[in-house]
């Protein structure tokens, strides 16, 4: 299910690559492809959940019963109570997993150190220490098993720190981006203008950023719900199921996408 974390990536994509256009009178494109990412993992979790119940926990489920509350209009208090409610527990959340899993990214994207070989300078030579820092390396190991998906090592880094929280892949893109973009350009102008070296092709096509969108629907990245499913259970069984069959789910169902938008782009 769409969850708040995942929507700072929709947004960096959908803003950058979907035309603000309108499709059908006050509905417009990059609204619609939200609203697609949103009810595409709600028709997928009806899926599996029906999968799951004619396979893995065959029979009839237990009747539920919930008696509603009287709806009233709220008060102030109670309003100002919820928001205050979630500012910290997004404060908490920010300061601890999202503060430390973005310093330990940095960390690997500045350490060790690589000079640049003789005449490269400037912009292509802090590239170049990245993509053969800790950070490059990994993300280089991992681009043989997500090129199939039209990712390159860069997107590679951002999935790996966003297993942490999904959201961490903004800052992690951000991160990579500030070292070979111009002073002053955005996060999103430094996406658009992103060239595959050998090719001199951008890097984020339509097909990859649709693939990227649809793993992002599907892939179980979040510490925290897998730590919570952990303690429900009070088994590693089922938070290790959920993590592998959703990976699986995010790779099939990216490469389908990869494949098809590329068809007919």
């Amino acid at each position: 299910m769409t969850c708040s974390a995942r929507l700072p990536v929709y947004t960096l994509l959908i803003s950058a690559f979907v035309p603000d256009r309108a499709v059908l009178g006050p509905i417009r494109m990059q609204g619609l492809v939200l609203l697609t990412l949103y009810v595409g993992g709600a028709a997928a979790a009806l899926v599996v959940a029906a999968v799951i119940q004619k396979t893995l926990v065959p029979g009839d489920g237990l009747p539920f019963t919930m008696e509603l509350p009287t709806y009233r209009r709220p008060t102030f208090r109670l309003w100002l109570s919820q928001v205050l409610s979630s500012v910290r527990a997004f404060l908490r959340r920010a300061g601890t997993i999202i503060l430390l899993a973005t310093v330990a990214l940095w960390l690997l994207l500045h350490f060790p150190r690589v000079e640049a070989p003789p005449g490269i300078e400037g912009n292509a030579a802090t590239a170049y220490a990245l993509e053969h820092s800790a950070g490059g390396r990994l993300g280089h190991a991992l681009e043989p098993f997500i090129a199939p998906l039209g990712f390159d090592w860069k997107i590679g880094v951002g999935l790996v720190a966003s297993l942490a929280a999904r959201e961490i892949l903004v800052a992690t893109l951000a991160q990579i981006y500030a070292t070979g973009s111009d002073e002053g350009a955005s996060l999103r102008d430094a996406l658009r203008a992103d060239l595959h070296r050998e090719t001199g092709l951008p890097v984020f096509t339509p097909a990859t950023v649709g693939s990227l969108l649809v793993f992002f629907v599907f892939a179980l990245q979040c510490t925290s719900t897998i730590a919570i499913m952990r303690r429900e259970t009070n088994s590693w069984r089922w938070p290790a199921f959920a993590f592998s069959y959703l990976l699986a789910l995010a790779y099939g169902a990216s490469f389908v996408t990869y494949r098809v938008i590329g068809a007919f782009s």
